[in-house]
């Protein structure tokens, strides 16, 4: 044999031996998973508008929110693994990295789903408008002297935002539809490399069959640190292969590093999309949907984006540069392996019908971190766990969807915000799984119920009495005769010193007296003999002055409004006549029951409105509110309401006064006073009765 033919010869048994070595020589472990990385993609669909901007509409028409002009806000995040397989930055991984989602949606599907949304936001602004209505009427009756009022105000701020956005949302929405022909909607997609080392590096979608999905680094290089593993054209030996994975869920219980597992170890959580390496360091399979594809199948989807030679020539000409010291960016380095933690991610099944999936104590096995939590119900429970505890987190029940803190029950407890499928949200403290303490809750164009609860059911709101609130006093008789002694008002030295027992008082109380209603009938025949005296000095000192009248069920409501007409002295800049309506369950039933009293009620209101030009105010007790006012008929309950009550709460009504206490007492007038309150602010109080 000839040299030439030995040369020939030595140089193919060179490179068969190269071959060999680079298919059969094991790879270390930490080589092998310096290969795998974890990927974040962020999907919606895209709609063009007119003007350059564009709408953005969720991949999923489930989800709660379905159309913004942000595509962050409606996006579907998902995560998988990924393994490099070429040295210019090529990652491969599975298509649930996009959840399946078409390229496109047909333009007969957007209209739909347009149509759909349009319905949806026209709702949604409805009972926004009629939760502003409610935060307004709040924010107008109280300050900040009131408990709870910065919460309700942000609250209020954040509302108020929603329903531009919404409002803004729903005209683009009716635009789109009203046009001949609807966009078509291209799928966006934001993927980015989220290991925690290389947080947020962005990635370019390549190529996509139905399983597998190409993606690139835009730079053209693998990340500083990483690297990558040979994909054979024709298939790799399985032999001593292992999956290399991320042992968590994803999201928050999210591991820095991958870890390597057997084919007989059981299978970690976030195992779609990773990558079956064999003993030499070459990709062997890609895990997707439980199901190994084998790596014969996956070479054959690299080949259709590029042939065998031009992948050589790609991974030849990056390590040539590498070996050249071409200077590259400054990166930081990938993750090394995992370490031994105290925490591992498992799905357990536990004896009282739940399952649970997350973070678990590797020595004792509780609930530890982070985690999700099935009852056999549907009820679902996503937070943070210590010692098998949920400490804070979110519920979701066909009722309500709740974030706050929990006791070792599942049951809310501390702090936390519920949101019922109803519309209602409340703010607030819990006990076992109960509203109790301070909270507010927000429903409809309903009073916002902010103040004290107990056992879920709202006590009321304790106000807090300052000099900036706006007092008055009512007055009969009794404030000038006492057994068979008479006395005298001192009207110039008229000032609130006392709101009775029990109140929350910021300062000293020393009020002034900012309006006096007087008694001026009962009945058809009973006159407070005082009362053009006291109405005269009221009215000389610039005090806001007005009348009212008992109301008796024992006489026609046309009766009484004739002869409270006829003694009453009612003046232009006068306060609205106010008709007292007190009754006695016995009373009521004597007069004919419900329906008569509001009858007649009504014909006194009517008529008293009409003779003097002033809207008469209703006057009614706690316990008439709670038994008989929302029976009462709709134009009556359209009256502005003052209501007596003398507990510690404010009453849960729309009202115009409070009279708080009847133990009030009065520099210049003998004996107790009952003590009012304006609901609203004085600026409020002057606009409605200016003088």
């Amino acid at each position: 044999m000839n040299r030439k033919r030995w040369i020939i010869l030595l140089a193919a048994c060179g490179l068969l031996l190269a071959v060999l070595l680079a298919v059969y020589v094991p790879s270390t472990e930490k080589k092998k998973l310096a290969a795998v990385c974890r990927l974040e993609a962020r999907t919606a669909y895209a709609l063009p508008l007119s003007g350059g901007d564009t709408l953005y509409l969720s991949v999923r028409p489930e989800a709660e929110r379905q159309v913004a002009f942000c595509a962050d806000s409606v996006c579907l995040t998902r995560e998988t693994s990924g393994a490099f397989v070429s040295g210019r930055g090529h990652l491969l991984t599975t298509t649930d990295l996009l959840d399946g989602c078409a390229d496109t949606l047909r333009v007969a599907e957007v209209r739909r789903r347009l149509a759909a949304i349009d319905t949806l936001l026209e709702r949604r602004q409805a009972i926004l408008r009629d939760e502003q209505e409610a935060l307004d009427e709040y924010a107008a009756t109280h300050s900040v002297v009131d408990d709870g009022y910065n919460q309700v105000m942000a609250y209020a701020s954040n509302n108020r935002c929603l329903l531009a956005a919404t409002d803004s949302l729903h005209r683009c929405v009716r635009r789109l539809l009203q046009q001949p022909q609807v966009p078509q909607a291209v799928m966006h997609v934001r993927a980015v490399l989220a290991n925690d080392s290389v947080s947020l590096k962005p990635l370019v979608v390549v190529s996509r069959s139905e399983e597998l999905l190409l993606l690139a680094v835009p730079e053209g290089r693998l990340p500083q640190g990483f690297r990558r593993v040979t994909v054979g054209r024709f298939g790799s030996y399985n032999h001593g292969a292992r999956l290399l994975a991320f042992n968590d869920f994803g999201a928050a219980t999210r591991t820095a590093a991958p870890v390597s597992l057997s084919r007989e170890a059981p299978r970690y959580a976030l195992c779609e999309g990773a990558a079956w390496v064999n003993a030499s360091g070459h990709l062997s399979g890609v895990e997707h949907q439980g199901q190994r594809i084998g790596s014969a199948r996956v070479g054959a989807f690299l080949a259709s984006v590029h042939s065998e030679p031009v992948w050589w020539w790609l991974n030849a000409s990056a390590w040539v540069r590498r070996l050249l010291g071409r200077p590259a960016r400054a990166q930081q380095a990938a993750p090394k392996a995992a370490s031994a933690d105290s925490l591992v991610c498992r799905r357990v099944v536990w004896p009282d019908s739940l399952s649970y999936e997350g973070q678990v104590s590797a020595t004792c096995g509780k609930r530890q971190g982070w985690g999700v939590c099935l009852l056999s119900d549907g009820t679902r429970f996503e937070g943070r766990w210590d010692a098998d505890t949920l400490v804070w987190g979110e519920r979701r029940d066909s009722v309500s969807r709740y974030v706050g803190s929990f006791n070792a029950a599942m049951q809310p407890h501390g702090m936390g915000r519920e949101t019922l499928h109803d519309g209602e949200v409340y703010e607030g403290e819990w006990t076992c799984g109960k509203r109790a303490g301070h909270g507010f809750a927000v429903r409809g164009s309903s009073l916002v119920r902010c103040g004290w609860w107990k056992k879920g059911r709202f006590s009321g709101e304790r106000m807090v009495y300052t000099s900036d609130r706006v007092y008055g006093i009512d007055i009969s008789r009794y404030q000038h005769e006492h057994k068979k002694a008479r006395y005298g008002i001192d009207w110039k030295r008229v000032r609130i010193t006392s709101l009775g027992p029990g109140r929350r008082v910021q300062g000293k109380v020393d009020y002034p007296v900012s309006f006096v209603y007087t008694k001026a009938t009962e009945g058809r025949s009973v006159t407070n003999r005082y009362y053009a005296s006291d109405m005269k000095q009221v009215r000389a000192l610039g005090i806001r002055a007005g009348s009212y009248h008992f109301f008796r069920l024992t006489c026609p409501g046309s009766v009484q409004a004739a002869f409270f007409l006829k003694k009453a002295s009612i003046h232009a800049k006068d306060l609205p006549p106010m008709l007292d309506l007190e009754p006695t369950d016995a009373e009521i039933r004597k007069a004919g029951g419900e329906a008569a009293m509001f009858r007649e009620v009504l014909v006194w209101m009517r008529a008293v409105e009409r003779a003097c030009g002033k809207r008469p105010v209703l006057y009614v007790g706690q316990s008439f509110v709670n038994n008989h006012l929302n029976h009462a008929p709709e134009e009556l309950r359209d009256y502005e309401v003052w209501i007596a009550r003398y507990g510690e709460f404010k009453p849960y009504v729309r009202l115009l006064h409070w009279q708080l206490t009847p133990y009030g007492r009065v520099r210049g007038i003998r004996g107790e006073v009952d003590i009012n309150v304006f609901n609203g602010t004085r600026e409020q109080f002057e606009e409605k009765y200016p003088l």
